[in-house]
């Protein structure tokens, strides 16, 4: 598989960059509500749940590796969100790059 074939599997298509919108969108909106509320509460587990299930696999590991209120608890956090929002939309764009193959076949065979 090469680069190009890689890159619409994961942006280059309506579903993929339809859900890297909702996830973007999701960090944005926890990025403002941290910085405006003086108490935050759950908001930065929509991302994550947004990512799952590949984000809840790897996301453990950053608060074994790296305690939480250092300094690269934050950015190991949300490099591990944008992993596993990559992953999904790759197998998003997979699953869509699919179906409509399947769609054209049907329709060129009726």
């Amino acid at each position: 598989m090469n680069a190009r074939k890689l890159y619409r599997l994961a942006v280059a298509n309506a579903a993929s960059a339809a859900y890297l919108v909702i996830v973007g969108g999701s960090v944005v909106v926890a990025a403002a509500t941290t910085l405006s509320v003086s108490d935050p509460g759950m908001i930065w587990v929509w991302p994550a749940l947004l990512t799952a299930p590949t984000s809840l696999l790897l996301i453990p590991s950053v608060g074994s590796l790296i305690p939480d209120g250092t300094l690269f608890f934050w950015p190991a956090y949300l490099g591990l969100v944008a992993v596993g929002a990559l992953v999904q939309s790759t197998a998003l764009g997979a699953l869509w790059h699919g179906l409509r193959r399947g769609a054209r076949r049907l329709t060129a065979s009726a």
